[in-house]
């Protein structure tokens, strides 16, 4: 089965039959038209994000969609037949069936943050044998999110310094402030790195405060459609709209709220747990967050 995109035949291949590797290297090329981070893509590997312009390959949130539908067209599974979760839920899963195009359920896609990534959701969603010795270098979504964040706050640092540097009088005084301030922030972000249990626990403060928000949607909806129910038999066609409008609102901004808590329940649960992959990114952030860290002081 050959699919064609522009002016590129991918072959789809039968999951069952590539190695972790090969499905690596066939997801990493067939995202590398969304990508715009051409360094970064060239060097890029397992733990390479797809999001992000410092040390990821430049692809932008909006093209995550489109990062899934490259991945199917790759690959051949036989988890092919939808069936729900429950008797009578709208939710599904997938089970064995005929040998066919391969299909990610919705939302699974969101945590596919780097290509190794991506390999294990083929592998957790049953579409490919599960590989214990190749997991053990894949970074997990937690720590992808968390080495993330402090290569943003490092280069941050270093462009603010930079730009202090060429500054005056009240503009240079004002920039020295604000350095000052990242810089303790670095610093403080620099502590919560180094212990994977302070980590976990900041996590779980900002999953606690996306479920928060999440539950308060909830209840907002709920409060919603018990208008509607009561306007329902009253004939009130004006009120009725108004309030079916209010309803389609926060069913968006709930669906939102949902996948933000889905990404952060992922990592609130996995940053306490390191290992030496983990381990070595950490400690490269680390450097470049404190190297940056020196430069400001110097300056400030």
């Amino acid at each position: 089965m050959a699919f064609m995109r522009k002016q590129a035949v991918v072959e789809a291949a039968d999951l069952e039959t590539l190695t972790p590797e090969e499905t690596e290297k066939r997801i990493t090329a067939g995202v590398k038209k969304y990508a715009t981070h051409e360094a970064n893509y060239a060097q890029a590997d397992a733990n390479t994000p797809y999001l992000g312009h410092i040390v990821g390959m430049g692809i932008e949130s909006s093209n995550l969609a489109d990062i899934t539908m490259s991945i199917e067209r790759q690959f051949l599974t036989k988890m092919t037949t939808k069936a729900p979760v429950a008797p009578g839920s709208a939710d599904f899963k997938l089970t064995a069936g005929e040998l066919g195009k391969l299909r990610i359920l919705d939302g699974q896609d969101a945590l596919a943050a780097t290509p190794g990534l991506s390999v294990k959701m083929l592998m957790d969603l049953g579409h490919m044998p599960r590989n214990e010795a190749y997991l053990q270098n894949v970074m997990s979504f937690a720590y992808v999110m968390a080495v993330g964040d402090g290569w943003k706050m490092a280069d941050a640092l270093r462009k603010m310094t930079a730009k202090a540097e060429k500054l005056a009088g009240p503009e240079r005084a004002e920039a020295l402030a604000n350095l000052r301030t990242l810089a303790a922030q670095a610093k403080d972000y620099d502590l919560v790195l180094a212990d994977p249990a302070k980590l976990a626990a900041a996590k779980q403060k900002t999953f606690a405060n996306d479920k928060a928000a999440c539950d308060a949607l909830n209840n907002e909806l709920s409060v919603a459609l018990d208008k509607i129910k009561g306007l329902s038999a009253g004939g009130d066609a004006a009120a009725l709209a108004k309030l079916r409008t209010e309803e389609a609102e926060i069913r968006t901004r709930l669906k939102m709220s949902a996948a933000k808590l889905r990404v952060s329940q992922e990592v609130a649960e996995a940053a306490g747990r390191r290992r030496p992959v983990e381990d070595a990114k950490v400690d490269s952030v680390r450097k470049a967050m404190q190297e940056a860290v020196v430069q400001a002081l110097k300056l400030s």
